[in-house]
Order: C-alpha cells, then structure tokens, then sequence
C-alpha cells in the first residue's frame, strides 16, 4: 500500500509540474495527492526521503519473504527429522519384542531345574546376560520383570540383564544366540545371593569346572 501511494504520488507530482490545473486526486483515506505534490514539489528532499523510505521498504519486505521461506525449509526439515526418528522407535520397539520372544523360546528348551523365572532375588549362584550399560537411551524401568528382564543403575549407567541359569553353559548359548541377532556387547555375568561375582569363581561355586 504505501508502494502504490507513493507511485500515485510521483504521479501527482509529474502532472502537476506538466500542467498548471489538475483534476483533484484523492486517495481513499481522504488525503489530497495534488496537496502533497505541491508539497514536494517545494521540498525536494522530502520526496527524495520518500522515495528512499520505500525502497528500504521494498527491501525489507523481500528479506522477510526470504526469511519466511528459510523458516518454512527448516520447519520442513525438522518435520523429517522427527519422522525419521520415531519410525527408529518403532523399530527398536519392534527389536525389543522380537528378543523377548526369542528369550522365551529359549528358556522354554531348557530344564525347569536350569532356569530361574518366579523369585526376585535368587539364592546361590546364577548366570545371567547382560546386554549393555547405557547412559542414555535407558529402557523404561516399568519393563523390568526381574526375572526375564532385569535393569539396574549403577554409578550412572543403566545396566541391562537378561534370563537366569543354574548353569553357565545355557547363559553361554543364549549369549551367543543374542550376539547372532545382532546385540554384539551381550556377555555373562555371576550372581551370588543376589550379589555380582566374577564368572570364573561362580563357575567354581556351583561346581561346573
């Protein structure tokens, strides 16, 4: 708008200096172009400040547009991003349910007298496999079972165990069946009376040298 009044203006101005009587002009806010042609016509330098205000107008306003569509890219990029990100959730989630299942399968090839599932806290030695310690991405404590899915935290990692065995060879195949399915950090760990110890000494304990 102020673009068109000012073009309207210079218009004025031109025909007032080309003819002395021109038809009134108003514009539709009620001001009197011919007034302020006559105006600027005595002040030149006021039409030139005028001019220049709508230039810097008309490049401010093409900077917007352009900051706008810079905006909108980002927005659009970040709409993505977020896309992308929970189709990785759902996979993960999906991962999580294929391993449960896998888990299951296995305990269920083993004795009832090898694997541990209703108690917990065991007494005597135990094998279990751990899957990680994480500082973040952590597991949602409400999924540990305690005896399928095991987590606790410790000096600020959370650690991830799975399964209980009497014996360390079932721990051992499960460990190489999860490393199979793609969880390469997945190794055997001891427990005592509810309290970790080394591999080799459990092995010991429970007399499977």
């Amino acid at each position: 708008m102020q673009q068109l009044n000012y073009l309207l203006l210079l218009s004025v101005v031109l025909l007032v200096g080309c003819s002395p009587k021109v038809a009134p002009v108003i514009g539709e806010d009620g001001t009197d172009w011919n007034a302020r042609a006559a105006e600027y016509r005595q002040n030149p330098a006021a039409l030139r400040d005028l001019v220049e205000d709508c230039e810097r107008s008309q490049s401010e306003l093409v900077g917007m547009r352009q900051q706008l569509s810079s905006y909108e890219s980002e927005a659009g990029n970040l709409q993505n991003q977020l896309s992308t990100a929970e189709a990785s959730a759902e996979q993960a989630y999906q991962e999580i349910q294929q391993l449960r299942q896998e888990i299951a399968t296995l305990e269920a090839n083993q004795r009832p007298d090898e694997v541990i599932t209703d108690q917990p806290q065991v007494k005597g030695v135990i094998f279990q496999v751990q899957l990680g310690a994480y500082a973040q991405n952590r597991v949602d404590p409400n999924m540990a079972t305690g005896d399928a899915l095991d987590l606790t935290d410790q000096n600020g990692l959370q650690k991830v165990v799975v399964s209980r065995f009497r014996t360390y060879q079932n721990a051992a195949n499960l460990r190489d069946r999860l490393k199979q399915m793609g969880v390469k950090d997945a190794f055997v760990v001891a427990m005592n009376d509810g309290q970790r110890i080394d591999v080799q000494q459990a092995i010991k304990l429970s007399g499977q040298n």
